[in-house]
């Protein structure tokens, strides 16, 4: 009876250590349950092993999501233009759109919780972001994981989100693609700007609005590019938070005379040239007014993130051409859509992406 007893007792603690081992298991491999993550903010939150769908609260961290895991994006935080379809696969074109917290915009969490993600992700550092801290967040999404990031607007150092969001998402070899891209594009920029004095700079004056007298200055997310390519921007006011764009005089920026401009409004640049107001500008005097791409995401700013990467070798070689003609943008270009837009471009589109409104004839895109 005693031996009967034991070998009961015997298969009982088997089954509990067997039972133990597949849950400890389960909560580590994707697929199989759950498990606790640290995020980017030291948060230790409770997600599902395998994450397929995908929100986030703001621009720049959906279009990380978008360019690692395209078919985890659920849905947009606002309405695509004609313009940003263009160079997107139909199948993400028709996304809902979610609405979310940035720059001035606040969210509704029942919009968020009626498409039923598996988590959702808040970029604490994202500058403008107007989301409650990621603990209230949490209370209003109710059972769905709220992650944060840091810092993923922040163009000196993009790899810890891209590298964080790839290992969440189970795409680590997609997200070593787009780091080792923006390291290269850094490093090639970096050695040679990094050498510069100021005097060897040329000085830079981001237009924005239709009539191109709003602007961001140094320190805005919005204007990073033009000091990490080696430019001096000029636009001497206050740094407005949120979605920036400050408003400043014809007569101040007479006074900036930048060498430079950089636009993403298609509107002014079209008038820049035959407008009055700007003939004694040395940018306008020179045609060295520039209209940054904008399809299916800025390459210059708007939104500021991982989508601006292949504004790197863009900005710099605007800024410097002589100095950069080994940037071949026609096949990074080409590299960058077909990776991370997940669409191939032809000849022809590059030549639209990259026309003449874009390099003035003093440059060539495929050089």
């Amino acid at each position: 009876m005693e031996k009967k007893i034991m070998a009961v007792l015997i298969a009982v603690i088997v089954v509990v250590v067997a039972l133990v081992a597949y849950t400890s298991y389960s909560s580590s491999v994707p697929g199989t349950g759950n498990t606790t993550i640290t995020d980017m903010t030291g948060r230790a939150v409770h997600v599902p092993g395998e994450i397929n769908k995908v929100l986030t609260v703001s621009p720049p961290t959906t279009n990380l999501v978008y360019m690692l895991a395209p078919d985890k994006v659920g849905g947009w935080n606002f309405n695509l233009t004609s313009p940003e379809k263009r160079y997107m696969p139909s199948q993400y074109q028709s996304l809902p759109v979610i609405g979310g917290w940035f720059s001035t915009y606040q969210g509704n969490p029942e919009t968020f919780i009626a498409q039923k993600p598996d988590v959702i992700l808040d970029d604490v550092n994202v500058m403008g972001n107007s989301s409650p801290t990621l603990d209230t967040m949490q209370d209003k999404m109710g059972s769905i994981s709220v992650v944060g990031l840091n810092s993923s607007t922040n163009v000196t150092n993009y790899a810890p989100s891209i590298k964080f969001v790839g290992k969440l998402l189970g795409v680590e070899d997609q997200a070593n693609k787009l780091i080792n891209f923006y390291d290269n594009m850094t490093t090639t920029v970096n050695s040679t700007v990094s050498n510069m004095s100021d005097s060897d700079k040329v000085t830079v004056y981001y237009a924005e609005g239709t009539a191109g007298l709003q602007t961001d200055p140094n320190g805005s997310e919005h204007s990073q590019l033009i000091t990490f390519c080696g430019g001096i921007n000029v636009a001497n006011v206050a740094l407005k938070q949120g979605k920036g764009m400050s408003s400043v005089s014809m007569e101040q920026v007479l006074s900036w005379n930048p060498e430079v401009i950089i636009t993403n409004n298609a509107q002014f640049y079209g008038s820049v040239y035959s407008n009055s107001s700007w003939q004694d500008v040395t940018a306008v005097k020179d045609k060295r007014v520039y209209l940054a791409p904008t399809a299916p995401q800025g390459w210059f700013d708007r939104p500021p993130g991982v989508n601006t990467i292949i504004g790197i070798p863009w900005t710099a070689k605007v800024l410097y051409p002589d100095k950069f003609q080994n940037l071949n943008m026609n096949s990074l270009t080409k590299e960058f859509y077909s990776e991370f837009y997940h669409v191939n471009l032809t000849d022809s589109d590059v030549k639209d992406i990259l026309s003449n409104e874009t390099f003035n004839n003093t440059q060539s895109y495929n050089n």
